[in-house]
């Protein structure tokens, strides 16, 4: 289509450059023509006034005006193919511009085409591979499906030929088929289960104030022999200044001796001894049983009104 455009306008520049050419030649013609009409004139006129008197000069000067005539002709020729000359170039040049417009339209439209096709083609290919994918998996479950079923009708025939197998509702009875008896026990169990739940949360607050109470009781009470002991070490400290310097290295060592003997029993008690659990004081072997349990009763007897009995 395209090449048959080209054709056509170098026809059409052609036809152009011929009809330009005969007007040239046909005005060219019509000069030609005055003046040899002209000449024929001044020739007839000068032969009917001069038969016989033409020298050499004339003839010479008839030859040289012949010759300007020529020569004005052909300038006249050259300087019309000159003309016809920059019309075809400038036409030419024109032509040559559209069809450079034309082929990189012509181009830009094959690349846009051919990214076109190069996108329908990675599309296409991205397309089948995703088929291709799914028929797979397709496949895959398939035969899967297809070897659970085998299995499951393998199942069933083997149930069928099998004879020890509760065949009768395979072991399952619906509601109405149960016992009343069977439904009114397992409503009663239901009942005791939910009352034994609220005693045992009752049980659990309980212990919980309790062991609340015990603690609050450790820190608020102290053993008195402990209180006893604890002032008397503060007026032997406080006695020191009356007593000589001797007596007061004896105590100091006496107490030393003593501290280091409570320090030692303290971390190594033996297994004979009593532990008070309240105080941590420490009892000897020789202590009856009655006195260290009234010891650890004088803890709880203050507020002994605020404990529960479980």
């Amino acid at each position: 289509m395209e090449e048959s455009l080209g054709a056509q306008y170098a026809i059409q520049i052609a036809v152009h450059t011929l009809r330009d050419r005969c007007k040239s030649l046909q005005y060219r013609i019509s000069v030609l023509e005055e003046e040899n009409m002209n000449l024929r004139i001044r020739c007839s006129r000068n032969d009917a006034d001069e038969n016989s008197s033409l020298s050499e000069l004339d003839r010479l000067k008839e030859h040289i005006t012949e010759l300007t005539e020529q020569k004005e002709q052909l300038h006249n020729k050259i300087k019309m193919v000159s003309n016809e000359n920059q019309d075809l170039w400038s036409k030419l040049g024109k032509l040559s511009i559209i069809n450079k417009n034309l082929d990189l339209k012509h181009l830009h439209k094959m690349n846009h085409k051919l990214g076109f096709y190069k996108k329908n083609l990675e599309i296409n290919e991205r397309i089948s591979l995703e088929l291709e994918d799914i028929s797979l998996k397709l496949t895959d479950s398939f035969c899967k499906q297809k070897i659970e079923l085998d299995k499951l009708c393998s199942e069933i025939e083997g149930i069928q030929y099998t004879n020890s197998i509760i065949t009768e509702n395979f072991g399952f009875c619906y509601e109405d088929e149960l016992e009343g008896d069977l439904i009114e026990d397992i409503k009663c169990l239901l009942g005791n289960l939910n009352v034994f739940k609220e005693e045992v949360f009752q049980q659990k607050d309980i212990i919980q104030k309790n062991l609340r109470n015990l603690n609050n009781l450790r820190e608020k009470s102290v053993c008195k022999a402990c209180e006893i002991k604890k002032n008397g070490i503060t007026d032997r400290s406080t006695s020191t200044s009356d007593i000589p310097k001797s007596g007061v290295d004896k105590c100091t060592e006496v107490i030393n001796i003593d501290s280091t003997d409570l320090n030692s029993s303290k971390e190594m008690p033996p297994e004979s001894e009593k532990v008070c659990p309240i105080c941590t004081r420490i009892f000897r072997k020789d202590v009856e049983f009655p006195e260290f349990q009234r010891h650890v009763e004088d803890h709880f007897h203050p507020d002994i009104d605020t404990y529960e009995l479980l």
